[in-house]
């Protein structure tokens, strides 16, 4: 019985120890939007489990919109935090950004841009590169011609923008008989939005051979959109669609619809937070890092998406 008591004792101060180590630790402050599903879920997760694995002092804030975000910021600027990473809803974060940099706290900003707030350390995907993935996916499915049409999510702020821009210049440059026919533009990202969003787009459109998506969730809604039209493959209907993102769901939707249309996701990990949580733990323990880390993409179908999730660690028990 004294062994037991001995080992229960020893084992807080244990657990007491460790948490009074953490406590002795900068403070890091992890601030990024709310989403309970999906890529932005992946990103939270990633975060807390990864700041959790490396016994960080921190305080995490999950925000539905800018405003709140914002306030969010306060908060952990007035807690005393020396380094924040960030992931902004949009690029209204900047004057919060700006803020954070004011106070001297040290600025590690994902996948977002902050408009003319430069972060101290920034790290995201290729998003211009994921639009010429895309487009190049398209234009040689369609064997190099056809008419596209496209749709993005404008107040998910520039990287958004980017996709489209490395879209539209890919297609003119090495796909010149593809015609462009109509951007559209959503709300967000949600299925139930893109299975609207695509229901008027194939009532004003009789012919469509391929359609560039920003978003995997926007396209799971568009592409039902055209199953409920009769328009998925064959003469008439869709015969390529892209994604982006990573998302499980489409890639298993993938090999459902391989027979009726070519579908794609051209993305980078969620999980690629944990770098910028690393990167706070190293710049904690005296490391030095390049300042901006741009991911490259990769392009995805039922060809190869198992050996992409394989290679980056990502199980069915991952949030996205």
């Amino acid at each position: 019985m004294k062994k037991v008591l001995s080992l229960i004792v020893a084992l807080i101060m244990v657990l007491g120890l460790g948490q009074a180590l953490a406590q002795e630790q900068p403070l890091v402050g992890i601030s990024v939007p709310y989403n309970p599903t999906g890529w932005v879920a992946a990103v939270e997760w990633s975060a807390r489990t990864t700041a959790e694995r490396l016994g960080l002092n921190f305080m995490m804030s999950v925000a539905e919109n800018e405003n709140e975000q914002a306030n969010q910021i306060d908060l952990m600027i007035d807690q005393g935090c020396e380094y924040i990473v960030l992931m902004p809803h949009n690029d209204t974060l900047e004057a919060s950004a700006q803020k954070i940099k004011d106070a001297g706290i040290v600025l590690i900003d994902f996948d977002r841009t902050l408009g003319t707030t430069e972060p101290d350390y920034y790290l995201a995907g290729d998003n211009y590169e994921i639009g010429c993935l895309g487009a190049r996916y398209i234009g040689e499915k369609l064997g190099g011609t056809g008419k596209v049409v496209i749709t993005t999510i404008p107040s998910y702020g520039a990287i958004f923008q980017e996709r489209v821009d490395g879209c539209v210049d890919t297609l003119a440059a090495e796909f010149p008989e593809i015609e462009i026919v109509g951007e559209y533009a959503a709300d967000n990202a949600a299925a139930e939005t893109g299975l609207a969003l695509m229901a008027d787009i194939l009532t004003a459109n009789p012919e469509i051979d391929g359609v560039y998506s920003c978003d995997d969730e926007l396209s799971l809604g568009m592409l039902q959109a055209m199953r409920e039209a009769g328009r998925v493959g064959g003469d008439n209907g869709v015969k390529v669609m892209t994604g982006c993102g990573g998302w499980q769901q489409w890639m298993q939707t993938m090999d459902e619809y391989k027979d009726e249309i070519w579908l794609s996701t051209q993305t980078y990990a969620p999980y690629m937070m944990a770098d910028c949580i690393e990167l706070a733990y190293g710049l904690i323990n005296g490391e030095t890092y390049e300042a901006r880390v741009i991911i490259p993409p990769a392009c995805l179908d039922y060809t190869n998406y198992q050996q992409w999730l394989d290679d980056n660690f990502i199980t069915s028990e991952a949030p996205f």
